[in-house]
């Protein structure tokens, strides 16, 4: 079972934009790209087009780890390692698809949202937390 974000740290999540996925290329080398996520219970989706580099990765082998940090200060964050999973439920793909539009273009009309729905149907990843560690030196 995989872990989930609560309390405190899930808020952050769901504040924070832009997160970065780590995945491994065929020779072993690391893959690090960003990407826009969205948590829906407690867990990160993201979504990438199926020729990307990460998504042949996460075929291949399926160990992630993601990050967000907030790089001023105060500064904090987390990294999230485990195992993505790839979705094909059609209803958790809607779902991702609305969340992220309003997380990051407030609404269908948005130019920016146009552009991204013009891209086609994308591959929607889930990532299985194994671990969560996070760092937070505001003292809170």
């Amino acid at each position: 079972m995989s872990e989930k974000l609560t309390g405190k740290w899930a808020v952050y999540a769901g504040l924070e934009k832009i997160g970065h996925i780590s995945t491994v290329d065929e020779d072993g080398t690391p893959h690090t790209t960003p990407v826009f996520y969205a948590m829906l219970d407690g867990e990160i989706y993201f979504g990438t087009q199926k020729p990307r580099r990460k998504f042949r990765n996460i075929e291949r082998n399926p160990r992630v780890c993601f990050s967000i940090d907030t790089p001023v200060s105060p500064y904090k964050g987390m990294t999230i390692q485990g195992m993505a999973e790839i979705v094909e439920d059609d209803a958790t793909h809607e779902k991702f698809r609305e969340a992220l539009m309003y997380r990051y273009y407030g609404h269908p009309d948005s130019p920016g949202w146009q552009y991204i729905q013009s891209l086609g149907q994308s591959a929607l990843v889930k990532i299985n937390a194994s671990r969560i560690f996070t760092w937070d030196f505001s003292g809170d």
